[in-house]
């Protein structure tokens, strides 16, 4: 018996052994497998990238390369990237492969592993609704002549009716069917909507109209941008007419949403919105007796009630209208994102200068109306405005001086039009 059981412990340690070995070779295929995956979702991110940075160059095949190629290198080095010869004015399209050397399985023979990816990014292939909206106060005007057409970057309206209408040019030239996309554009203050005993609002109604509706022709929205001046140009009144950004989103939802917006369900929307982020609200440009929309939902309580401050100034505490009036627009913001509208903010002219880094969440959001300093409730109102995903601020920019207009505006353009699309 007892030569029986030395048998069966030597018959089991080979098996033992194997099983063993089994087990080793089934982790070690796990984690090799799990770091294919993760290698090849890296490839991916670093493809996507590449293809977003080189459409911007496109139709310029040997510039969108060297820049897709550029952005793939700094984020996957020792991997090789190529570009198949069906890229378009519209399209750019990527392919990379990587080698991922093997840890567990290399006992069974296999070393390393080639993982390929690509992918595309373009425009035109779903409808796109864009709004512009400028702010055309007293601010807007500062450094600029009459008429509001000195170059040299000193003009800041005449520099956002530029970059606007590159930002036009760049949509409409993306090589999209005609319709396809289509923008509206418009000023905004105080008050929109005549008649009023005054002549500061946006005037709607021609001649004079400074908001435009959805269209594709380009004639036609360059000629209503142009007709955008600020406080103080020639045929325009002076003085202070109050800022009201939820008025501006106001007046962008009524467009976006209405005559030439595409009823598709995968049409993509956004409005831009270039401010300093300072609501002022003064009672003698709002309609009191009888509000017309944009009005209606953006006036605060006591209508009639202006804040003690109606200049342009920073200050150390936010107004009590003013404060309302932050509110609202925040709850505009949040009305138009509910309806598949993104927002993006270019933020100029901003109190206290550039804002620092901070990037917005709830808690942060939560203090719009606090009362705090025009140096920090202006930019927190801007920075939550726009619809930037959680943890950045990518649907929001920050401009240093007008001629730096076109640039973000280009920056804005290529964001929204060119989009992954494989």
């Amino acid at each position: 018996m007892r030569n029986t059981h030395v048998g069966e412990r030597g018959q089991a340690l080979p098996l033992f052994v194997l099983v063993m070995f089994a087990l080793i070779a089934m982790v070690g295929l796990a984690v090799d497998a799990g770091r294919l995956y993760v290698a090849r979702a890296e490839l991916t991110r670093a493809l996507d990238a590449a293809a977003l940075a080189g459409i911007v160059e496109m139709p310029n095949v040997t510039q969108a390369e060297t820049r897709a190629a550029a952005y793939f290198n700094d984020n996957q080095p020792g991997a090789s990237i190529t570009f198949p010869g069906s890229s378009s004015d519209s399209q750019f399209k990527v392919r990379g492969t990587r080698n991922v050397n093997f840890l567990f399985i290399r006992i069974l023979g296999f070393t390393s592993m080639n993982i390929s990816a690509s992918a595309a990014a373009g425009a035109g292939t779903v409808p796109l609704d864009v709004y512009l909206a400028l702010d055309a106060t007293g601010s807007m005007h500062q450094g600029c002549n009459s008429s509001e057409t000195n170059g040299g970057g000193v003009c800041p309206i005449k520099e956002a009716r530029d970059a606007s209408i590159g930002f036009v040019d760049t949509l409409l030239g993306t090589g999209t069917p005609t319709g396809m996309t289509v923008l509206g554009s418009g000023a905004f203050r105080g008050c929109y909507d005549p008649p009023r005993s005054n002549t500061k609002c946006i005037d709607s109604s021609p001649p004079g109209s400074m908001i435009t509706n959805l269209t594709s022709d380009r004639t036609t929205l360059v000629n209503g941008i142009n007709a955008i001046h600020a406080i103080g140009a020639t045929g325009q009144p002076s003085g202070g007419s109050g800022t009201n950004i939820c008025q501006a989103l106001k007046k962008a939802q009524s467009v976006i949403l209405g005559a030439g917006s595409h009823a598709s369900p995968s049409t993509l929307r956004a409005v831009v919105i270039l401010s300093d982020g300072d609501n002022v609200y003064n009672a003698t440009e709002v309609n009191q007796s009888s509000p017309q929309s944009p009005e209606s939902p953006c006036r605060p309580t006591s209508p009639s009630t202006s804040d003690g401050d109606v200049s342009p100034n920073c200050r150390n505490n936010t107004q009590t209208q003013e404060a309302k009036v932050d509110t609202m627009s925040m709850n505009m913001a949040t009305t138009l994102e509910s309806q598949d509208v993104e927002v993006y903010i270019v933020a100029f002219g901003i109190c206290g200068g550039l804002p620092d880094g901070t990037v917005p969440d709830a808690t942060y959001c939560s203090g719009i109306g606090n009362g705090a300093a025009d140096s920090v409730a202006d930019p927190r109102l801007l920075k939550c405005i726009a619809s930037s995903p959680p943890g950045t601020n990518d649907h929001f920019f920050a401009v240093a001086t007008a001629a730096d207009l076109p640039t973000v505006f280009q920056q804005i353009a290529h964001a929204i039009a060119f989009r992954l699309i494989e």
